[in-house]
This record gives structure tokens, C-alpha cells and sequence, in this order.
């Protein structure tokens, strides 16, 4: 059976080279909006099924279907099943996200052979209030690597299709909170 550690070595090597530019990664703390930087912000509430709208993510090039399914939500951390098409092939990987030194910061790791070697400071930016739950979240990740910042960024929404002024929105809400992006820089999903 082949080993899964040069594949993590490819993934990494690919995620090294997606949006690098800055020198540096800015301060994940200061991205909060204010409702996730409040006490109202409750990761549980996280739990269940998104789809991707919206990513930087140079892993994903390719990719179609995203999900993410948020499994498991507390002070502990967050689990997230994120489960891609590449090509007619199913992948899914298990995300896991250690509670930082404040609330809604985290550093993400796969949960695979070799997943340490690559461990993303991230932050929720964002969540969108729904009945029950959010809607919706943004996800931000900074690394900085050889004077380098390497970014990934992730939309997601309960709706498989999302309106594009809610996308607009989340868009900007990302950009006020300092992640330099805009909404044609970002790719949509494909459909399946």
C-alpha cells in the first residue's frame, strides 16, 4: 500500500505556492467580525452541513461537489468532513481545528498520516445568524513560509446555492476585516 506521507508532501507543497505574496500573515485575532469576537459566538452552533460557494485554496484546483460537515463544534475544537469530486473520483478529508488562544481562532490540521506537517493558523471571520444555527461562515488561514504569506480562504453556506449579494456580503465583510480579497479573485463551486 503506498504511503500517504508524499502525497502530504504535495499538498503541501502545492498550498505553499497559493496566494503567497505578503511578506506576512496578518493578526488572525483582529479578523473577527464582532459578533465572533462576542460572547454570543457559540462554535457548537457551527454543526452540520455547508457548501462551499466561494474558496482560495490552490488544493482545490479541480475539485467539485465541496461540502463541509461540521461533526463536531465545542471549546475543544471543531471536526469538518470536507468532501470534494476530482473528476468522477470522491475525496473527503477530515479537518480538525484546535482552539486557539482566543475564541474563534484555531490552528487546522488533516486528520491523516503526515497531517502535522502542515498545521494552518485560521480564523472563523464570520458566521452568518440562522434559526437553529448559522448559515453561514468564513474561514480565513495565514502561514507564513520562507518570507512568504500563504493564504486559503472558504465561503460557505447551509444552501447549496447561494444569492450572489449574500456572497457579495460575505465578501466584504471578509475585506473589512482586513483579508485582502475580492469577489473575482475568489472561485465558486463547481457544480456537480
Amino acid at each position: 500500500m503506498p504511503s500517504l506521507i508524499p502525497a502530504s508532501l504535495s499538498i503541501l507543497t502545492l498550498c505553499l505556492s497559493a496566494w503567497a505574496g505578503a511578506a506576512s500573515c496578518p493578526d488572525l485575532e483582529g479578523m473577527r467580525s464582532s459578533l465572533v469576537n462576542s460572547s454570543a459566538f457559540d462554535p457548537s452552533l457551527l454543526k452540520g452541513l455547508y457548501y462551499e460557494q466561494l474558496y482560495h485554496d490552490i488544493a482545490q484546483v479541480g475539485a467539485s461537489c465541496q461540502t463541509l460537515d461540521v461533526t463536531d463544534a465545542s471549546a475543544d475544537g471543531l471536526s469538518m468532513d470536507f468532501k470534494v469530486k476530482y473528476g468522477p473520483i470522491p475525496f473527503t478529508i477530515t479537518e480538525l481545528y484546535a482552539p486557539g488562544s482566543s475564541q474563534g481562532v484555531y490552528t487546522k490540521k488533516a486528520d491523516m498520516p503526515g497531517g502535522d506537517l502542515l498545521q494552518l493558523p485560521s480564523v472563523v471571520v464570520d458566521v452568518t445568524e440562522g434559526e437553529g444555527g448559522y448559515d453561514a461562515f468564513t474561514i480565513y488561514s495565514c502561514l507564513e513560509i520562507g518570507g512568504q504569506a500563504v493564504r486559503e480562504l472558504v465561503i460557505a453556506t447551509r444552501e447549496p446555492e447561494a444569492a450572489k449579494e449574500d456572497l457579495e456580503s460575505m465578501v466584504q465583510v471578509a475585506r473589512d476585516a482586513g483579508v485582502d480579497v475580492d469577489l473575482d479573485s475568489l472561485k465558486p463551486v463547481k457544480p456537480c
